[in-house]
Formats: structure tokens, sequence, C-alpha cells
């Protein structure tokens, strides 16, 4: 009966298809068409708005004007010494908090580098508060929320992401969990693990090779560099990563964001509620973190690997910001190589001769401590000498003649337009505020960005290059086998194995 049934409502509705799909019966008297009437084309005017410009290059676009967001009118003060930026948005019930402690988090002698390093992992997976962190995990999960905790060098922060109906009770829990953090010690093994295994595996790539190589030869030793081995790590306890951990997020000066469908005025309530309940113990006495400082050795530096890609790093000490050479150097640097394919080096060394996929220039926008610029790429390891030869040709000649009127006005345009990109939500607005707040930029800063891009002039951009780009000056980092760079000599040739800080 049940297949009757199914058969017969088949049939109906075959039936409704056929007579839905059936031509319309003519209807009666209907008009005869019209005759057809030719409409003459009538040519566009040549000053014609709809005109087609005769090449890409003939359109023409409305002057791009952008004036970035203002941190005053994102800022709250809660409490004193605690501020903030609240960056409302409620097209989705989503939330994100970003609480930033003024804390450095740097161990005082080698033997505690391993396990300094895990204190950022264990504030959150080691749970807290009588949260054991199975039931952590579970509960954020089955919300589909996160909360991910970190301890740096100057500071040390936690983020918690949530749908906004449940922000209130998060706010909570990370209170209970990060206030008294457990150290689970069946999770410090799985974190300990990691850490062996990165340490088993940090030279596999060339890339990361390079990285250790850049390091080792441009910086004296320094605390913040120190490197654990696979032997510290596996030693570490739950007890030394908390007497590490004592005092962390327990700052004086707190900087948070905000951002997503929150409303302001009851927001800026229930954090002053929130951070009034923040009891923690006092921070423990740590030493300030000390400037990292160039040892100033310029030479050719070479780690022996065999492979056919030669990976190269050219560095040289640049500035600590604010710095009234920062702006002009940047646009310097995007004529150079940071401009992709409308840059001088892109075009000579990959587009003229093929010897790269990828060459570019950049230069260090560091507040803590004094950058450097950079020239880097992947080439042959065959034609490593004719790249470099390539390189310091185009640099000698920007410093010598400077930059065509078009490539500055295109390294201004692109640098400017790029601004936008910085504020393309309501978190990264927020987050954006709060650390220029850490750092101290002023509250004008972005404006004054514009201004000070437009400001280059050829002689700046011939200036900078000029100085900060000197061969002369460089450390000059090649991953290559060695038995292949003939052309280069001298140079030095660092061992694989001394390139950790461990002094």
């Amino acid at each position: 009966m049940r297949n009757l049934r199914i058969l017969s409502y088949l049939a109906a509705w075959g039936s409704l298809l056929v007579s839905c799909s059936s031509a319309p019966a003519p209807v009666a008297d209907a008009p005869k068409p019209a005759e057809t009437v030719e409409t003459p084309v009538v040519a566009p005017a040549e000053n014609s708005v709809s005109a087609i410009p005769a090449s890409y290059k003939d359109v023409q676009f409305p002057e791009f004007v952008y004036v970035a967001p203002h941190p005053r009118d994102y800022r709250v003060e809660v409490a004193p010494g605690i501020t903030g930026y609240i960056a409302s948005d409620r097209s989705l019930p989503l939330v994100n908090f970003t609480v930033y402690f003024e804390e450095s988090s740097l161990p005082s002698v080698l033997k505690d580098e391993a396990a300094n390093s895990m204190v950022s992992s264990m504030l959150r997976r080691g749970a807290g508060g009588g949260i054991a962190p199975h039931d952590l995990d579970d509960s954020l999960e089955f919300i589909s929320a996160g909360i991910s905790t970190s301890a740096g060098t100057f500071s040390s922060m936690f983020d918690i992401d949530c749908l906004s109906k449940d922000f209130k009770n998060l706010l909570d829990l990370s209170r209970k969990v990060l206030t008294a953090p457990g150290f689970d010690k069946d999770q410090l093994e799985i974190v300990k693990a990691g850490f062996v295994t990165s340490y088993d595996r940090r030279y596999d790539t060339p890339a990361k090779v390079l990285s250790a190589l850049k390091a080792k030869v441009n910086y004296q030793d320094n605390p913040r560099l120190w490197d654990a081995n696979g032997d510290e790590y596996k030693a570490v306890t739950a007890e030394d990563v908390k007497r590490l951990a004592a005092g962390t997020f327990s700052s004086k000066r707190i900087v948070f964001a905000l951002s997503g469908d929150v409303d302001r005025d009851s927001s800026i309530a229930m954090l002053k509620e929130f951070f009034a309940g923040w009891k923690v113990e006092p921070a423990a006495e740590k030493p300030a973190p000390k400037p990292l400082s160039f040892l100033r050795k310029p030479g050719i530096y070479v780690v022996d690997k065999d492979i056919t890609q030669a990976n190269i790093s050219m560095n040289q000490p640049f500035v600590k910001r604010p710095h009234p050479d920062y702006y002009p150097a940047a646009v310097a640097s995007f004529i150079l190589g940071g401009g992709s394919f409308t840059s001088r080096l892109m075009n000579r060394v990959r587009s003229d001769e093929g010897l790269a996929y990828s060459v570019y220039s950049s230069v260090g926008n560091d507040y803590r401590d004094t950058s450097m610029v950079t020239i880097a790429l992947q080439t042959k390891v065959e034609s490593v000498d004719f790249a470099l030869k390539l390189i310091y040709e185009e640099v000698e000649k920007l410093a010598k003649e400077g930059p065509s009127e078009e490539e500055l006005a295109q390294a201004k345009k692109s640098l400017i337009e790029s601004l936008p990109s910085l504020f393309d939500s309501p978190s990264s607005t927020a987050i954006i505020f709060a650390k220029g707040e850490l750092l101290g930029k002023s509250q004008d800063h972005y404006l004054d960005y514009v201004k000070e891009i437009n400001a280059v002039t050829p002689e700046l951009v011939k200036a900078m290059i000029a100085k900060y780009f000197d061969k002369s000056k460089m450390t000059i980092s090649i991953v290559a086998p060695v038995s292949k760079l003939d052309a280069l000599k001298p140079f030095t040739v660092i061992p694989l194995d001394s390139l950790e800080f461990r002094n």
C-alpha cells in the first residue's frame, strides 16, 4: 500500500509538471506585432562619460583620500593605570578581548631558559582556579570559545574569543584560571615534547639555518637570544615554570583592546568590575630587558649545506623608532626592493636576468631595539656572485642618481594606500591602538604617517640608500655549499653546531 501511494504521488506530480510546462493557450484577438523600426546607433561623443579609453593607461580614477581612525575616538580609562580601546561592531555576535600587561619575562641565568620559554603555554594549558585542563578545554569547545596566553620580553597578554552572549562568563572563567594557574604536570609533558621536537628540527630547512646564522653574525650575546637544548627542555619541572611565572598578569600598567558585539557604556561598567576583582600576587623582581647590541663585523658568513638554491640575507644596523630617518628610508627601500614588481631589484635580478623567484629589501620597524635593514633572496648556487653584483650595482645607482619622479610617486602612493589595511576590522583597529599606546606612539601617529611619507624628496632617498644600504657595513649571511662559492672569497665559515647563543 505504501508503494502504491508513492507511485500515485509521483504520477500526480508528473502530471503537474507536464501541465506547467505546456505552451499557453493563444489569447483571443491578440494584437499583431508592430513593424520593426531600425533605430540608428549614435556614437558617443568624444568627451562623453561613457566613452571607453583606448588604453588602460588612460583610465582616470578619483584621487584617493583616506583618513585613518583616531585613537581618541576609541580610548577609555576604567581605572588608574588601566586604559583600553573599544571598537563596537554589532554585525556579528562575536567578541574579541585582548589584555596587555607591561612586564618582562626574561631568565637571569641560562639554566632557566627552557622553563621560561614554557611559561606562555602553561599559563593557559595548565588550567587553574580549581579547573582541570580537560574540563577547561571541553567547556571552551562546547561554546566555540578560546582563551590564549603569552609572556614575552616586554609584555604579557591574554586573549578571549567568544560569542557575545558568553563574554561575561568568559571574563569570570579567565580570571579564575589566569590568576591562579595550575601548571598541570601531564600538560607540561605534552608542552615539553613539543619543545624537544622543535629543537630537534630547528635546522630542518635552509630558511631556519639562515635565520639562526643572521642572528649569530649580527648580535652580541644577550639573555633575550639564549637557546635551550633538548636535554634542558626535558628536565623542566612544573615547579620551575611556576617559579618563573610568578607575578605574570600583575602589571600596574594594563592596556586592553575590546571589539565586536559590545555596547561601549555597558562594557566599561563590566570591565571596571572585572579589573577590580583581578587579584594576583605582586610582580616578582625581574631584570629589565637588556637592549640588543650589534657585533658590527661586516663580511660574508657561510653555513655549509648541500643544497641547490643559496639562501642569502644582507643586513646592516638601522634605527630605533621614533627616528627621523625611518620614513624616508621606508620610501627608499620600497623603490629599491620593497615594492615587488615595481622595485629595481625585482626588475633587474628576476625580470631581466631570471636569477631569483623573489628578491626584496626592507627596513626594520622597532620601538624597543635598534633594528636592521635587509636585502634577501634565493638564487642558484652557481649564480650567487652574479646576483650580488647586480644588487650592488642597483644600490649604488640609486644612491648616486636617486629615483625617477614616477618611482617616487608610486612608492608614496603605495605606502599611503596600504594604510587602510591596518584597520580592516574592529579587532585590528582596537589592537593596533592598544599596542601603539604600549610603545608610546603619539595619538596622531597615523595622521603624521601620511605627512611624513609625502615629505620625502629624491635627495632624501639617495641619502638613505647611501647610509643604510652600504655594502661595506653589511653582513652577508649565506646558506649554501661552501665548495661552490670560491668566487666570493674571502668569507668565514660558521659551523652549524655553533649557531646557538649559550653564553
